[in-house]
């Protein structure tokens, strides 16, 4: 087991047009593609023949032609055509390309970039196009580590000085964060978390109505955040971490809300103001990392408030050596400003 046998968001359903898309993942490059039937395929991108990048050929008949000399491929990754060749002449059985698994859901296509396909389906975004819930996506570049990303959508107390007045507040009220550590990840709620008036806050927060306040991680690469007020008034903000490379995340976030009739309403105002609390989560991630490159890696304290990342830490490093996780399921409450 390793961190390279789960699913990844390769790239938008929509954006898997009839000819080939070059992605990567790991650090390495790979071709996607739609079969005769209208299914994603997924290989690595290089012929088989003479190396070319099959991303820059063409897609006949469902099959990945290469801009070189023409030989194609299905999405099994056998070669079914090389023009060159005498009819009746064979197709010697060294002419493959390494295949990915791949599936479409939730209108993203997932590859798994392992060595096996993973024993379940990608986790869902939760009531992603469901009745009564208004949905929107953000696809986002961050010039940071798949870790460094996923912290940072988890972490409360940057939000009131990076988000100061979009966001949130400095508060000097304490706050009681409920940590609960599993197997699959970590998950922590607030209690009477206070609104600090930021815009955020002013705009979104219905009135009289009582907060509850969640973040999650699991593994190995999703973070989740939900506002829930009551039963008419709920956001959630579900982010998917890409590793193109090591120092480089892509992130496919799904944003699903509820707010009461004027739901509708509220996105022309909510999702502006998410793309740019994103751009300013971008800056402060790309600043932190030119630090890293500049003093040669992290040498990172920690606090007790620092509520997700070092469990998140350990799970990954777990997976990536093939141990197990933890068993004992753990909790554990802390008070937290933010």
């Amino acid at each position: 087991m390793s961190l390279r046998n789960f699913w990844y968001i390769a790239c938008a359903a929509d954006d898997l047009r009839p000819g080939p898309k070059a992605v990567r993942l790991f650090g390495e490059h790979f071709v996607l593609w739609r079969d005769g039937s209208g299914q994603a395929a997924a290989a690595v991108d290089r012929c088989a023949h003479r190396n070319a990048p099959l991303s820059e050929g063409e897609v006949k008949g469902g099959c990945l032609a290469c801009p070189y000399h023409g030989w194609s491929y299905d999405a099994e990754g056998r070669c079914t055509r090389v023009p060159s060749l005498a009819d009746g002449r064979p197709i010697p059985a060294s002419a493959k390309i390494k295949t990915l698994p791949v599936c479409e859901q939730d209108g993203y296509v997932w590859v798994c970039p392992g060595d096996r396909r993973p024993d379940h389906p990608p986790r869902r975004f939760p009531h992603c196009g469901e009745d009564g819930w208004i949905t929107f996506r953000m696809r986002t570049l961050f010039d940071s580590d798949v870790e460094s990303c996923l912290e940072n959508f988890l972490d409360c107390p940057h939000t009131a000085t990076v988000h100061r007045g979009w966001f949130r507040n400095p508060d000097p009220r304490e706050v009681d964060a409920v940590v609960r550590r599993h197997a699959e990840g970590v998950e922590v709620e607030f209690a009477n978390e206070p609104a600090t008036g930021s815009l955020v806050s002013r705009l979104f927060y219905p009135k009289g109505a009582n907060l509850k306040h969640t973040d999650r991680f699991l593994m190995p690469n999703l973070s989740r955040v939900d506002y829930e007020f009551g039963s008419r008034h709920h956001y959630i903000i579900t982010s998917q971490a890409t590793p193109v490379t090591e120092r480089r995340t892509e992130v496919f976030t799904v944003i699903t809300f509820r707010h009461g009739s004027i739901g509708p309403l509220v996105r022309w105002f909510f999702q502006p103001l998410c793309h740019h609390i994103i751009r300013q989560d971008v800056a402060i991630l790309k600043r932190q990392g030119r630090n890293l490159r500049r003093f040669g890696g992290p040498d990172y304290a920690h606090v007790e408030t620092d509520l997700v990342g070092l469990h998140m830490h350990t799970l990954r490093r777990r997976a990536e050596l093939g141990e197990a996780p933890p068993e004992e399921i753990s909790e554990r409450t802390l008070r937290i400003r933010f």
